[in-house]
């Protein structure tokens, strides 16, 4: 990269954002952090030297429209966003109210609409960027007590495939990264509900074929690279990041 640009992530406190924020420092990208509360992102902002922090409800398209104001006002060029900002509980059809349904879809899906509708114009006017948007391969897969989060996801791949094709020819490539079972801290919190949690966590693992969960590190590796040049011709289809879980190795029901 000739000269560092601006990289926009959300969800960027912890998970698979706290990651990707460290592995686009290492490729040498000014960082604007995008999270509920900046209070969240202190200890990032102190481990990552000029990044900015940022507070935003990406559920508010006014306030995402004002954090998206405010980062393209206060630093260099935008180059990039990735929206990792993301929730999502394992709860039975009859037991998905309509609160829990609006909340997932408004921070999975509406969240992400928001930051590109802002983003994307700012990198058109600048000849080109990447936006990449964090997905799940439950979006590719009928999953027990996922209804909400599945819908909520494939609408990010059906948004991101739009978009990727609407703004080809204006140098910007859309990429829906579709990430499996990964450890994170909401993964492993989900755990410490069960009667064993380790052995919670052990089952989980053996879903992918690979034989253990995704790291929240490699994840964020892959993220660098579709951000990078060396991705030049990547852009609309989902890229699966899942251990090769989705490639139908092992059932829920087995």
């Amino acid at each position: 990269m000739s000269a560092p640009k601006v990289a926009v992530i959300t969800g960027a406190a912890g998970g698979i954002g706290a990651a990707t924020a460290r592995a686009l420092a290492k490729d040498g990208w000014d960082l604007a952090l995008v999270d509920r509360s900046t209070d969240a992102l202190d200890g990032l902002t102190a481990e990552l030297p000029g990044a900015r922090a940022f507070g935003c409800d990406i559920r508010d398209p006014a306030a995402v429209a004002a954090t998206a104001a405010g980062i393209i006002a206060g630093g260099g060029p935008l180059g990039a966003l990735v929206t990792c900002a993301g929730v999502g509980d394992v709860v039975p059809l009859a037991g998905t109210g309509d609160e829990l349904w609006s909340d997932t879809i408004a921070v999975n899906l509406s969240g992400t609409f928001y930051w590109c509708r802002e983003v994307l114009p700012e990198l058109q006017r600048q000849g080109g960027g990447v936006v990449v948007t964090v997905a799940s391969t439950t979006a590719l897969m009928g999953l027990p007590g996922r209804a909400a989060y599945a819908a909520s996801k494939a609408g990010v791949i059906g948004l991101a495939r739009t978009l990727a094709i609407e703004f080809a020819g204006d140098g910007i490539r859309v990429v829906p990264v579709t990430p499996g079972a990964t450890l994170t801290p909401l993964v492993r919190q989900g755990y410490q509900h069960a009667e064993d949690p380790a052995a919670a966590e052990a089952a989980h693992a053996r879903l992918q074929p690979i034989g253990r969960l995704s790291r929240p590190e490699e994840i964020a590796d892959t993220i660098a690279f579709v951000c990078s040049p060396r991705a030049a011709t990547i852009t609309g289809a989902p890229l699966v990041v899942d251990g090769g879980y989705s490639s139908g190795g092992v059932s829920w029901n087995s």
